[in-house]
C-alpha cells in the first residue's frame, strides 16, 4: 500500500491492472517460445515507468497531506499571531486551556469571548452597510424628485406672471399675489418637513379663482375704460366672491385644474413622504441591538469567522463552506430582521406602481408645466362670455362701485426678473430609472443580503475541502429555504423566539404596512379618475421615465437612459458590494483552500489505462 493512500485507491487498482494484463499477455504468447519473455520484458519496462509516476505523485500527495495536517495541528499559533494582531486580539504565548467553542489552543475562553463580540459587531456592520446603501438611494431619490418639482413650480410661476404681464397687462398687478400664493401652496406640500396631513389642494385652487374673479370681472367690464386704474369697493368684491359658485365665471376650468392638481400633488407628496419614511425604517434597523441575536447565532458567527485561526490555520489556507454560510446567515437574519422581508417587498411593489403614476401624463410634472395655459384659458373664458357674465353679476350684486383713483391701492405692475431660466429644467429620467431598478432589486431585501455575502470569493461553493464550522471537510447539511417556518429547522441557527417577543421589530413592521397602505390609497384615488386602458399606457411610459408627449425635444438633449443594475445588489453609487472595502470582514483570515490532488490521481489513472491498452495491443500482435 502506498503511503498516504487508502486501501483500494486508484493507483493500487491500476497497478493490479498492469500486472493482470502482463500475465494475460504472457499466457497468450507462451506458445511462441522466447517471444513470451520478450513481451514480458516490454511489460516490465512499462510497469517500472508507471511505478515511477506513482511514486512521484504519492510523494507530492504525502507532502500536501502532511502540510495540511500541520495547518490544523493544535498549538502551532505562531503563524496566526500576526493575524490576531491586526484585529487587536492578543494571543498568549502558551494558552493554558482551549476555548470551549473553537477547541483550539490558540484561543482561550476569554479570547473566544472577545472574538464573539467582534464577529457579532462585524455582522451588524455588514447589515448596516447594505441598509445604508439602499437608504441612501431612497433619500437621494426623494431629494432629486422634490427639487425638480420645486424648480418646475418656480419656472411655471415665472412664466405665468410674464404671461399675465404681456397678455393681461392691466390686471397683472392685481393678479400677482393670488398667483404667487397658488404656487407657494404647491411647493409647501412637496417641500420637506412641510407635509399637510389633510391635503386640500382643491380648496387652494378654488380660493385662487374666487380671489381672481373680481380682478377678471373688472378687466372684462372696463377693458376699454380709463377706470382700469381704479378698483372695486371692498363690499362689491365680497359680493362677487360670495356669488362665485352660482355665477361660475370661469366655467368648468377651476374644477379641472383643482382635480388635476389634487391628484398629481397628492400622489407626489405621498411618493416623497414614503421615500423618506421608508429610509427611516431602514435607519431604525441599523440601531437594533445585538440582544435580538440568539446565542446560537453568535456562536456560529464566531465559528465561521475566527475558529480556523484559533486552531492555528494560517490565514488564506481554507475557505468557509458556502452552504454553511447560507444557513448561519439566514438563521441570524431571520431572528434579527427577517420579519421585515415580506412587508418591505409589498412596500417596494407599491412604490413601483406609484412612480409610474407620478411620472405619467397626469403626473405633477406635466400638470405644473401646463398650469399657466390653464389659468390663461380661464381668463379668456370670462372675457369671451363678458356680456352674459355682466348680466349675472348685475343681477346678483348690482352696478359696480369703484373707489376714487387716489384711494385705490394699485400694486407695481413691473415683474421682477428672478433669474429663473425660461427653458424647462431637464427631467430626472436617469435618476428615476435608477431608483426603479433599485427598488425592484430590494424585494426580499434581507434574503438577498445573505446571498450577496455568501457568494463572496471567501466562501467555497463546492462545499468540499472547506471549513464546516467544526473541521475542514465536506459540508453535508442541506440549505434551509427562507422563511420563518423553514428556519425553525435550520441545522446551525434554528429560529427560537417568536416575533411577537420583539417589540421594536413589530413596530417597524407596522410602519411598513401603514406606508404600503398609504401608497395603495394614493394609487387608488389617482386611478379613479383615469380610464383603465389609458392608465396602463401611461404607466408604461412612466416606467420608461419619458414624458415625450409633453416635453419639447430640445428639453431632452443630452439626456440618455442608464442603469444596468450592475455593481452589487443595488448598482451604481448607492450600492457597495461586499468586497475588500468592508472593514472588518465578516470572515477575515480565511482565503483559498489547499490545492486538491484529485487531478493528478485522475491523470495517473488515465495513463495506466492507456498503458494497459498498449500491453493488450502488443499481446494481440504477438
Amino acid at each position: 500500500q502506498i503511503p498516504g493512500r487508502h486501501a483500494g485507491s486508484c493507483e493500487e487498482f491500476c497497478l493490479l491492472s498492469v500486472c493482470v494484463a502482463a500475465k494475460i499477455s504472457c499466457k497468450m504468447s507462451c506458445s511462441r517460445g522466447l517471444k513470451c519473455c520478450l513481451n514480458l520484458n516490454h511489460v516490465l519496462v512499462m510497469f517500472l515507468v508507471v511505478c515511477s509516476l506513482f511514486l512521484v505523485d504519492s510523494l507530492a500527495m504525502a507532502k500536501n497531506v502532511n502540510h495540511h495536517r500541520q495547518d490544523m495541528t493544535e498549538g502551532t499559533c505562531d503563524g496566526v499571531r500576526s493575524f490576531f494582531d491586526t484585529i487587536n486580539v492578543t494571543v498568549p504565548d502558551r494558552a493554558t486551556d482551549s476555548g470551549t467553542i473553537c477547541s483550539g489552543r490558540c484561543c482561550s475562553n476569554d479570547t473566544e469571548d472577545e472574538l464573539m463580540v467582534k464577529s457579532t459587531n462585524n455582522f451588524k456592520q455588514i447589515l448596516r452597510h447594505h441598509t445604508r446603501s439602499l437608504r441612501g438611494i431612497l433619500e437621494s431619490t426623494a431629494t432629486i424628485f422634490r427639487e425638480n418639482v420645486i424648480q418646475l413650480s418656480l419656472q411655471s410661476e415665472n412664466k405665468t406672471l410674464n404671461l399675465f404681464n404681456q397678455v393681461y397687462r392691466r390686471m397683472s398687478p392685481f393678479s400677482r399675489q393670488p398667483i404667487s400664493d397658488l404656487y407657494q401652496s404647491i411647493r409647501s406640500h412637496i417641500s420637506p418637513n412641510s407635509y399637510t396631513d389633510n391635503l386640500d389642494i382643491e380648496k387652494v385652487v378654488t380660493n385662487f379663482f374666487v380671489s381672481m374673479f373680481p380682478v377678471a370681472y373688472h378687466h372684462v367690464v372696463h377693458a376699454e375704460s380709463d377706470t382700469q386704474s381704479s378698483d372695486f369697493h371692498v363690499d362689491y368684491k365680497n359680493c362677487l366672491m360670495h356669488t362665485f359658485e352660482d355665477i361660475q365665471p370661469f366655467g368648468d376650468i377651476p374644477r379641472t385644474v383643482a382635480r388635476g392638481l389634487q391628484q398629481s400633488v397628492g400622489a407626489a407628496t405621498v411618493f416623497v413622504r414614503a421615500l423618506d419614511r421608508g429610509a427611516d425604517v431602514l435607519a431604525s434597523t441599523e440601531e437594533l441591538d445585538s440582544e435580538y441575536l440568539t446565542q446560537k447565532c453568535k456562536m456560529h458567527l464566531l465559528k465561521m469567522s475566527y475558529c480556523p485561526e484559533c486552531r492555528g490555520v494560517i490565514k488564506g489556507r481554507v475557505k468557509s463552506c458556502y452552504s454553511y454560510c447560507i444557513n448561519v446567515m439566514r438563521g441570524c437574519l431571520t431572528q434579527y430582521v427577517g420579519s421585515l422581508d415580506s412587508p418591505w417587498t409589498s412596500f417596494a411593489e407599491s412604490m413601483e406602481r406609484l412612480l409610474g403614476l407620478v411620472r405619467s401624463k397626469e403626473g405633477i410634472e406635466t400638470v405644473i408645466k401646463t398650469l399657466e395655459l390653464k389659468l390663461s384659458e380661464a381668463i379668456m373664458h370670462a372675457m369671451q362670455n363678458g356680456p352674459e357674465l355682466e348680466k349675472k353679476v348685475k343681477k346678483a350684486c348690482g352696478t359696480p362701485t369703484l373707489l376714487p383713483n387716489e384711494k385705490s391701492t394699485i400694486p407695481d405692475d413691473r415683474v421682477q426678473q428672478s433669474g429663473i431660466p425660461q427653458k424647462w429644467v431637464s427631467p430626472p429620467d436617469t435618476d428615476m430609472l435608477h431608483f426603479l431598478v433599485t427598488i425592484d432589486k430590494s424585494k426580499e431585501f434581507y434574503s438577498k443580503i445573505v446571498t450577496s455575502i455568501c457568494e463572496d470569493e471567501e466562501y467555497e461553493r463546492e462545499d468540499k475541502g472547506c471549513w464546516t464550522g467544526d473541521k475542514i471537510g465536506e459540508y453535508t447539511h442541506g440549505v434551509m429555504p427562507t422563511g420563518a417556518n423553514s428556519q425553525k429547522y435550520n441545522p446551525e441557527v434554528p429560529l427560537e423566539n417568536p416575533y411577537h417577543a420583539n417589540a421594536k421589530i413589530n413596530e417597524l413592521v407596522d410602519k411598513l404596512i401603514n406606508l404600503r397602505q398609504t401608497v395603495a390609497n394614493a394609487i387608488s384615488q389617482h386611478s379613479n379618475h383615469i380610464d383603465s386602458d389609458k392608465m396602463q399606457s401611461d404607466m408604461a411610459e412612466g416606467s420608461a421615465m419619458w414624458n415625450s408627449d409633453n416635453t419639447d425635444d430640445s428639453d431632452l438633449d443630452g439626456v440618455e437612459g442608464s442603469g444596468s443594475g450592475d455593481g452589487g445588489i443595488y448598482g451604481r453609487a448607492g450600492a457597495v458590494p461586499f468586497d475588500t472595502t468592508r472593514s472588518p470582514a465578516l470572515h477575515p483570515g480565511l482565503g483559498a483552500a489547499p490545492a486538491a490532488s484529485g487531478d493528478s490521481v485522475r491523470i495517473s489513472c488515465l495513463l495506466v489505462v492507456s498503458l494497459v491498452s498498449f500491453v493488450g495491443l502488443i499481446a494481440s500482435n504477438h
